[in-house]
């Protein structure tokens, strides 16, 4: 594998670990929304994409959602996976370098970071990894395709 591609691998496992870390202050899923006059602005996901539906079975993967399928180093990046309700947790990175997304109601998981610079200045086509498990340990991945500069 070039060193780039393996430098590259690494972005979506590090903003993922650092939105973990972010989340895992943030308030719990069964706060009160902010109100509408708040100023919260809520998350525009620019790109979904959607995985072929298996003939049957659990867990699935719906739906990834990201701000967008053109990411670039120190922009940010918002991801929403929706899954079947039967998944208690989902990842994205690889190996050691990976992160967990914070579950914002059954079957829906998010995670809000920005993106590291690793250099360069051409556009590359990248898969960022999830895998998503169950309460018993059933697990699948899906590998999202996204260019990144």
């Amino acid at each position: 594998m070039l060193p780039v591609f393996r430098s590259i691998a690494y972005i979506a496992a590090l903003s993922a670990s650092t939105g973990a870390c972010a989340f895992a202050q943030a308030a719990p899923a069964d706060s009160p929304a902010p109100a509408p006059d708040s100023g919260a602005t809520p998350i525009a996901y620019g790109y979904t994409f959607t995985p072929p539906a298996p003939s049957t079975g659990t867990p699935r993967f719906l739906s990834v959602e990201l701000n967008s399928d053109h990411l670039r180093a120190g922009g940010p990046i918002a991801i929403r996976v929706s899954t079947t309700p039967d998944v208690v947790k989902v990842t994205t990175g690889n190996g050691k370098h990976s992160g967990t997304l914070t579950q914002s109601e059954p079957g829906v998981f998010t995670s809000e970071s920005s993106l590291p610079h690793i250099g360069g200045f051409a556009s590359v086509r990248i898969k960022l990894h999830f895998e998503a498990t169950t309460a018993d340990g059933t697990s699948i991945s899906l590998d999202v395709p996204v260019s990144y500069r």
